[in-house]
């Protein structure tokens, strides 16, 4: 079927239809674009499963007919080393994005400062890096993220005065359950998209009463509260029979206006409405119990796109949704489990054999196949012999430490990180070339990530910021020089420049990589050839490891800074001298001296 057919650009609403019934037509494309994913969500299931499960009982392993149940958790020590490794290789510092600006004005360094402060200031305040980590286990658990961008203003009232916790950009994230697109658009910006969240009354009451910028909250409360006044003057089947409605994780609807919860579906793309005749194009539209639209607006952002964004960690031609490095993977951990159970259980059959009885055997006094146990036989009349198992089983465990090594190489993993070394003897150089290709994998996903899924973000935050900051803000900044913190003035104009944030985590981590391991061959290199190393500046060579190691802040490189320290310590041990040799002409240390020994103070 053609990307038209599928609705990948428009949609179309019949002329007879008016904006409520539209709603029912975004309604119907989530259920069908849900639909969809019902196969990547049970693949989910499975992955989560195996991940946070304890025993093979709560996996799709649990028919099996070993007594042991053991689960073996090499795809959760997979999760767990993939993600410490990703946050490490992006965020590595504080100074993990810096401002590109695109003309002299916007690169001036007063203007790079501010931008980079405001944004490192509402990173920290709004906990970003928990909102990053939650949004990896994603890309990894699911092998998709999303992630959208709105300007918040939190605030508390306390003793008649109104405190405000928060204000500024907030990056939220989509559980990939509640986004449906169509998956065969062209790209994921361009396709329409639908966000399903479930709100309590309560919330909708909270969030009309602290944003009066999103005015329709309160045309969505009064359509909820006529909308369950219908199920007391409407018996339950006859109302669902007039509705015609399911909701996710409700069994019927009068379960669902029961429960205290309100179904919103937003909707971002281009709507042609044939009823009115107009092309409505990157709207957005708010429908609630899938059948009421209160919102229908143009996007307030300067692209005309919504800012949310996407990233597929495995990318599949002709499908947005992604694989995740554990996908593949569900069938060596239910093979690795099936190993050890199966080892276990031989294991068993040798320490307590299957015995075979021959002959008439008396009543024994310890049961059979327990320690001591034991059998009284008649003379010439009975045996009693043990079934030797195949002990070749045991071998078992070389096969599970071979699929474990092997998992962790299909998931890309950066070998170097769990000590993982091949066996022979290498040159400095081998080792080099041999850790810079095991981690090309992982480098290449954590670049992929940063500029196709972080870039994004960031300048997003900047953008929500220009057009809801009202007049300005307090940003903190370390000055390099001083080292000392100092308070910024956050205004408009600063967010205005024409440039964009861009991340350098990822590109710092494979930088820092290559160049640790080249300095480090370099060294060796000129230890031979002292003519060579003549053309090496000592002070650039221990400016370059000050920035490796992360401490360039600090101002540690100084040229010849240890010679004043040495002057220093010679000075002080030729005072020391002279003031050993000046006690040593009055008695005045050998009194002291004395004085300690018989503890009497001097």
């Amino acid at each position: 079927m053609a990307k038209q057919d599928q609705g990948a650009d428009t949609f179309k609403v019949d002329q007879s239809l008016d904006q409520d019934e539209m709603g029912k037509e975004i309604a119907a494309y989530w259920v069908k674009w849900d639909a969809a994913k019902d196969i990547a969500k049970e693949r989910w299931l499975e992955t989560t499963q195996y991940v946070y499960a304890t025993s093979t009982q709560e996996t799709t392993n649990s028919q099996n007919g070993w007594s042991h149940s053991t689960h073996v958790p090499k795809l959760t020590q997979i999760s767990d080393n993939l993600a410490a490794n990703y946050m490490s290789a992006l965020f590595p510092h504080d100074d993990w994005m810096s401002w590109v600006g695109d003309d002299m004005d916007s690169s001036d360094a007063a203007k790079r400062r501010a931008v980079e402060a405001y944004l490192k200031t509402k990173h920290k305040q709004g906990n970003f890096q928990n909102s990053m980590l939650d949004l990896i286990h994603d890309w990894i658990l699911y092998g998709n993220c999303f992630a959208q961008v709105d300007y918040v203003e939190e605030s508390n009232d306390y003793m008649g005065e109104t405190i405000v916790s928060y204000s500024g950009p907030r990056v939220y994230r989509i559980s990939p359950y509640d986004i449906v697109f169509n998956p065969m658009a062209t790209d994921f910006m361009h396709s329409p998209k639908i966000i399903r969240t479930t709100k309590s009354l309560g919330e909708l009451h909270r969030q009309s009463e602290e944003s009066p910028d999103k005015g329709y909250y309160k045309e969505i409360l009064e359509k909820v509260e006529n909308f369950r006044s219908l199920q007391h003057n409407w018996k339950p089947n006859e109302l669902e029979k007039q509705c015609s409605l399911r909701f996710d994780g409700y069994g019927s609807l009068t379960e669902y206006l029961q429960s205290g919860n309100v179904e919103i579906l937003e909707f971002y793309g281009d709507i042609y409405d044939r009823q009115n005749k107009k092309f409505l194009k990157n709207h957005v539209v708010t429908v609630i119990d899938r059948c009421w639209v209160v919102r229908s607006e143009p996007l307030n952002t300067y692209s005309g796109r919504p800012n949310i964004f996407h990233c597929a960690w495995r990318v599949r031609p002709d499908n947005i949704w992604g694989m995740g490095p554990l996908d593949n993977l569900v069938g060596m951990q239910y093979l690795i489990d099936h190993l050890e159970n199966a080892r276990a259980d031989a294991f068993d059959q040798m320490l307590v054999p299957t015995r075979v009885i021959a002959g008439d055997v008396e009543k024994y006094n310890v049961a059979p196949g327990m320690p001591g146990g034991e059998y009284r036989i008649p003379t010439n009349e009975g045996s009693v012999s043990n079934l030797a198992p195949d002990t070749t089983v045991l071998q078992a465990d070389m096969e599970i430490d071979r699929k474990t090594r092997e998992m962790e190489m299909y998931a890309g993993s950066p070998r170097e990180s769990m000590g993982i070394r091949t066996p022979g003897e290498k040159t400095a150089r081998e080792v080099t070339h041999l850790a810079t290709a095991a981690s090309r994998i992982f480098q290449n996903k954590i670049d992929y990530w940063e500029k196709a899924f972080l870039e994004p973000l960031i300048n997003a935050e900047v953008e929500v910021a220009h057009r809801n900051l009202h007049s300005y803000d307090i940003a903190r900044s370390i000055d390099d020089d001083l080292g000392i913190a100092e308070f910024l003035t956050i205004t408009k104009e600063d967010l205005a420049a024409k440039g964009k944030m861009v991340p350098v985590g990822a590109r710092h981590f494979a930088r820092k990589n290559q160049l640790e391991q080249n300095l480090q061959v370099l060294t060796q290199v000129t230890q031979g050839d002292q003519l060579m190393q003549m053309h090496f500046p000592s002070i650039k060579l221990a400016r370059v490891w000050s920035e490796l190691l992360g401490e360039d802040r600090f101002n540690l490189v100084q040229p010849y800074g240890r010679i004043p320290e040495q002057q220093e310590a010679q000075r002080r041990m030729n005072a020391a001298s002279d003031q050993i040799e000046a006690e040593s002409m009055t008695g005045v240390g050998d009194e002291e001296d004395e004085l300690e020994a018989q503890n009497i103070p001097g």
